[in-house]
This record gives structure tokens, C-alpha cells and sequence, in this order.
């Protein structure tokens, strides 16, 4: 009889068969679960990355410090309104835990292609370590490691391969 909770020691409920796993056995290359789903692409890609909670606050700090369309800079015309365009914060911060790549996460939004294009630029530039180009889409000094170290966590986790 499978209990509503799982062990500290097996904290991972599969969704359908309702199986408790390891977090070892997560993302791993084998299927624990019947179907498959601790080996899903968008849980192992979100595994890697910031917490989306995480990612949330740090979209809406720059939102409340910039205004409601600084964003624009980031992801391109639709993320005005404080993104709501792109279905609002929260959503943006799922599809950049969860996308693997930058297509992915342009797919995700229905972004077009010349947003997608630039916000690859702004990647590139912060891969490169030119936070000039920060500067210039006005991201204060202040800002300037915390952006960078949010991008960078996205970079290292495969998002611009």
C-alpha cells in the first residue's frame, strides 16, 4: 500500500504510479517511474537550473526597480507590462528553468526571432565577459553582478548550446 507521503530518504513521488525514488535515481539515464517522467527532459533541464521561484523574484526585483517594460531590453517587445504579453512573470521564469536552450525557450514564448536573436547577443556578451552591452540596456552598476550571474547560471546549464 503506497502511503500519500514519501520518506525523507525517498522524497520523489512519481506523478502517475505514485512510486517513491531517490533524488540520486533522478535524471540518471534509467526510468524509475512507469512512465518515464524522473527522466523527462524538462525536469532534468530544471533540476540544473535556479529554482523557478528564484528566477521569478529576480524578473519582478527588475521590474519594480525599472519599471513595468524594462524588460523589453532583456526579451524584446512582447515582455512589456511587466511581461504579461508573454503570460507574466511566473510563466518567463517556468520556460527559463524548464527550456533547455534558447530555441527552446523562444518556442516556449512564441518569441520572434529578431528577440530571440538579441537576447542570444546579450548572452553571448555576458559568456564573453563584455558587460558593456549590460551597461548599454541600462542595467545599473549595482545590477550588474547579479544579472551576470543569473545568466551566467543559465549558460552553464546548457542554455545557449
Amino acid at each position: 500500500m503506497l502511503s500519500e507521503y514519501c520518506h525523507p530518504y525517498e522524497p520523489f513521488k512519481c506523478p502517475v504510479d505514485g512510486n517513491c525514488i531517490s533524488i540520486q535515481y533522478l535524471c540518471d539515464g534509467a526510468p524509475d517511474c512507469i512512465d518515464g517522467y524522473d527522466e523527462d527532459s524538462k525536469l532534468c533541464t530544471a533540476a540544473k537550473r535556479p529554482p523557478v521561484e528564484e528566477t521569478a523574484s529576480f524578473l519582478q526585483s527588475l521590474i519594480a526597480s525599472h519599471g513595468p517594460n524594462y524588460l523589453e531590453k532583456l526579451f524584446g517587445s512582447k515582455a512589456r507590462d511587466a511581461l504579461e504579453p508573454l503570460g507574466g512573470v511566473e510563466k518567463v521564469a517556468i520556460a527559463l528553468s524548464e527550456s533547455q536552450t534558447i530555441e527552446d525557450f523562444g518556442a516556449a514564448l512564441h518569441l520572434m526571432r529578431s528577440d530571440l536573436e538579441h537576447l542570444r547577443s546579450v548572452f553571448m556578451a555576458v559568456e564573453n565577459g563584455d558587460l558593456g552591452m549590460l551597461k548599454s540596456l541600462g542595467i545599473k552598476d549595482n545590477e550588474l553582478g547579479d544579472v551576470k550571474f543569473f545568466l551566467e547560471k543559465l549558460v552553464n546549464t546548457g542554455f545557449l548550446d
